[in-house]
């Protein structure tokens, strides 16, 4: 951390909003660089679907061309790029009323070659069961739980981003854990969320 708070990270995306905000569309570039891989998966586990989430995703990095003066400051950059592809889910599930449950075989997942077959094939059966289990989970709960435990967002970030108190997100990740925990002892072999 820098002696003002704001990490080096942080700092280069503030400085690249600037940069969208004055005109110069590589600071949108270096934002999408940054960023559209975490909200790529962030946004096809709240959708379930590979094509909608890559639509959605190229959605905010548009809004955020056309919306850079509206950042005010209050929550990280990271933290907005967030909450405006949680509304942008929110607005895609509405309008949906097709409300599929989460199906993410087809959402990009880093793989090495170099990874014996037998290890990916225990991976992928993990990321399988972590689906099907996110798939219980209402919308509100999957959102926090993917921006606490995946994306690594603190409570307090998260309440600003999605516009709800502090005490909602914690009660949101609670009744979510609390509802992964029936599922997996259910069938599904253990998993700890808080490990991923």
């Amino acid at each position: 951390m820098e002696p003002d708070g704001i990490s080096a990270e942080q700092e280069a995306d503030l400085e690249a909003l600037e940069m969208v905000r004055l005109g110069d569309a590589s600071g949108a570039a270096r934002l999408f660089q940054r960023w559209s891989g975490p909200l790529l998966r962030f946004t096809g586990r709240l959708l379930g679907n590979a094509a909608e989430a890559e639509e959605v995703t190229q959605d905010v990095f548009l809004k955020v061309i056309v919306r850079a003066g509206q950042y005010d400051g209050r929550a990280s950059v990271a933290s907005w790029l967030f909450a405006i592809a949680a509304n942008a889910c929110r607005d895609r599930l509405r309008q949906g009323a097709r409300r599929q449950k989460v199906s993410l075989d087809s959402v990009v997942e880093a793989a090495g070659s170099d990874i014996p077959v037998d290890v990916r094939l225990v991976e992928r059966q993990r990321r399988a069961s972590v689906r099907r289990a996110l798939s219980h989970l209402s919308d509100e709960q999957r959102e926090v739980l993917v921006l606490a435990r995946y994306h690594g967002l603190p409570y307090a970030e998260i309440a600003r981003s999605l516009s709800i108190s502090e005490g909602a997100v914690k009660t949101r990740i609670f009744r979510a854990m609390e509802t992964l925990k029936s599922v997996f002892s259910e069938g599904d072999p253990p998993w700890n969320a808080a490990s991923h």
